[in-house]
């Protein structure tokens, strides 16, 4: 990244519109602090579509599974060279996995990781994920002004 502080926007992608998929981290970077940038995982063109439930050929089976690789190594380097994590997981109806992903690989990088999710009823709320947790908020813009806060001034 570049000499500003980095921020990657976890959250979940799979089963959610785009419009959802987007919208939350345009606004956490539109909110945060100069001095800080947001690193967004849908950048590119996403796939949200729940491939699961679908029946591939092989052809399209290897294609997927050709953008599941891609998008684990940018991802991967993406939140290894940000400086923390900031994974929303507000309104999450099933688990996340690329968030829990994420937010794991954080803990392995040792990138501090706030979590936003509901205070009670988050199917996020599990003994391991909190351990890893530096702070959860239950308001995302709340969590947007701790980290402008905590990282906005530092240089």
């Amino acid at each position: 990244m570049t000499g500003a502080r980095a921020v990657y926007l976890s959250g979940p992608i799979t089963g959610v519109s785009e419009r959802t998929a987007r919208g939350w981290r345009q606004h956490v970077i539109d909110r945060l602090a100069p001095a800080l940038i947001g690193v967004d995982p849908t950048r590119n063109a996403i796939d949200t579509t729940i491939v699961s439930q679908v029946q591939l050929d092989d052809a399209a089976r290897l294609k997927h599974l050709r953008h599941g690789k891609e998008i684990l190594e940018r991802n991967r380097n993406d939140l290894a060279r940000c400086d923390l994590v900031l994974a929303n997981l507000l309104g999450a109806e099933r688990a996340s996995i690329g968030a829990i992903g994420e937010i794991f690989w954080a803990d392995a990088f040792r990138k501090p990781v706030i979590i936003v999710r509901e205070s009670s009823g988050n199917i996020h709320d599990h003994g391991m994920v909190n351990a890893i947790a530096a702070q959860t908020f239950d308001d995302l813009d709340a969590a947007i002004d701790k980290i402008n806060a905590i990282w906005g001034s530092i240089g």
